[in-house]
């Protein structure tokens, strides 16, 4: 290796030591009541990221709401302001590297060549290492607007929201029945006959909140049970990130009992919850895109023909 790939790979090494020497702490930090509630709020939004890149996002920026590379910002028609300075992530990459090796026979035995030199041959491998990269909140972007995938739930769904909610009941691997439900519950997961029950007393709002809610119990904890409070706060976590992702805040009624949850437990416990937190969400929302994108392709095909036709006519 050259002395000058030396020197960057010693400087790459020490950005990358800075940026993850904080990690552990900040996870600790996170866990109180308040910044665990706006930690999940952006988990909501974030929800592309690895949980140490989206801990490295609010540690540098605490307001980002929305992030991206400045090239996904471009192909968006939004353009990063002038003068703002990048956050930075930990990214994957790689290296090619060539060397030559021996060409040996189907008995191990090296090929030689007319002038008794040993066949050779170039070999490619892939190196793979990380890297320091950068990211965008949306607010230190300017162009055309966002779609949103929905706005704001109150006490009754929309048709789009009903949309969202008819997408869970299909994806759910589980039967869901709604039917009252005597005592507290809003809903459970029935461990036994392998179904998810629903208070129909409910709002729809709040049905639809516990509805994720069950299927996040029934995605973690069919088999492998953590303590009670630990798998409520996880189910409840989920939740949360993704009703914020769909417009919906519950962060009342998620948040009375969830700050106590961290107490006595040490970072590789906290760490590997927020984790299961994360890929669960992004799953689950990922699911409910995929989905929408294939529900909408028809009804916009259907539109753009009928325009087509209409076109055809004026003429």
């Amino acid at each position: 290796m050259k002395k000058t790939d030396k020197k960057q790979s010693k400087s790459r090494q020490e950005a990358l030591n800075e940026l993850t020497a904080g990690l552990e702490q900040s996870i600790k930090d996170f866990m109180d009541g308040d910044k665990y509630r706006a930690f999940l709020s952006k988990m909501s939004h974030l929800h592309n990221y690895s949980l140490n890149n989206q801990i490295l996002i609010a540690r540098q920026r605490p307001d980002a709401t929305l992030c991206a590379s400045y090239t996904c910002w471009k192909s968006l028609n939004r353009q990063v302001k002038k003068g703002e300075s990048g956050i930075q992530i930990i990214c994957p990459s790689s290296i090619k590297s060539q060397s030559l090796k021996d060409v040996r026979d189907e008995n191990g035995r090296p090929v030689t060549l007319p002038d008794g030199s040993v066949k050779q041959e170039v070999v490619e491998r892939i190196i793979p290492f990380f890297k320091v990269g950068y990211t965008f909140d949306i607010k230190q972007t300017e162009g055309e607007p966002l779609p949103e995938l929905c706005h704001n739930l109150e006490g009754s769904l929309s048709d789009r929201q009903k949309q969202i909610k008819d997408i869970l009941l299909d994806i759910c691997p589980v039967p869901v029945r709604f039917q009252a439900i005597s005592g507290d519950a809003n809903g459970y997961y029935d461990l036994i006959q392998k179904e998810i029950v629903i208070d129909s007393s409910l709002s729809e709002a709040q049905s639809l909140k516990t509805l994720i809610h069950e299927m996040a119990h029934e995605k973690l904890h069919s088999a492998d049970l953590p303590d009670k409070h630990t798998a409520e706060v996880q189910a409840e976590s989920i939740a949360f990130v993704v009703c914020q992702y769909l417009g919906l805040d519950t962060s009342e009624y998620s948040f009375g009992y969830i700050s106590s949850w961290s107490s006595g437990k040490d970072v590789k416990e906290l760490k590997a919850s927020l984790e299961t937190i994360r890929s669960t969400s992004n799953e689950m929302i990922d699911a409910v895109e995929q989905k929408l994108t294939k529900a909408e392709k028809p009804v916009q095909a259907i539109a753009e023909a009928a325009e087509t036709v209409q076109k055809r006519r004026c003429r």
